[in-house]
């Protein structure tokens, strides 16, 4: 399933959430709205792949745990396929939250971690580390 939510407001720095749980889903896109962001939803890592093959979204807030095609695996596949210049902040999204997690996430070239459940707080933050201001 693929949600699309524009916001008239919004930076002009789409987000790919990448995520199975469709809860997890209505949350993530609820925030970002809330935030100003538009957002596309997916829910692996192998329809993340192809979306940014086609569509550039600059920040991309990836689940780690997914069926097909995992976030670690589809992180390293994202870094290896697209140019430099197309090149996603990629934000892992987990509920394992034990430092050899984040370390994880780093080695497969994840730039950021927010732990689950998702804080406006902590998503603001690594937003903003991003480089994207935030309308909230």
């Amino acid at each position: 399933m693929i949600i699309e939510q524009a916001v008239g407001d919004a930076p002009d720095r789409p987000v790919l959430v990448v995520e199975d749980n469709h809860l997890n889903q209505i949350v993530a896109e609820g925030m970002l709205r809330l935030l100003g962001y538009s957002c596309r939803c997916v829910s692996d890592g192998l329809q993340a792949l192809a979306v940014l093959q086609s569509d550039e979204h600059p920040i991309v807030l990836m689940d780690v745990h997914m069926p097909l095609l995992d976030g670690y695996e589809a992180t390293r596949r994202i870094r290896a396929e697209l140019p430099a210049e197309r090149q996603p902040y990629i934000i892992a999204l987990s509920a394992s939250v034990l430092p050899e997690d984040a370390r994880l996430c780093r080695d497969a070239g994840m730039d950021d971690f927010v732990p689950k459940p998702i804080s406006k707080i902590s998503l603001r933050a690594a937003l903003d580390r991003a480089g994207t201001p935030t309308t909230d």
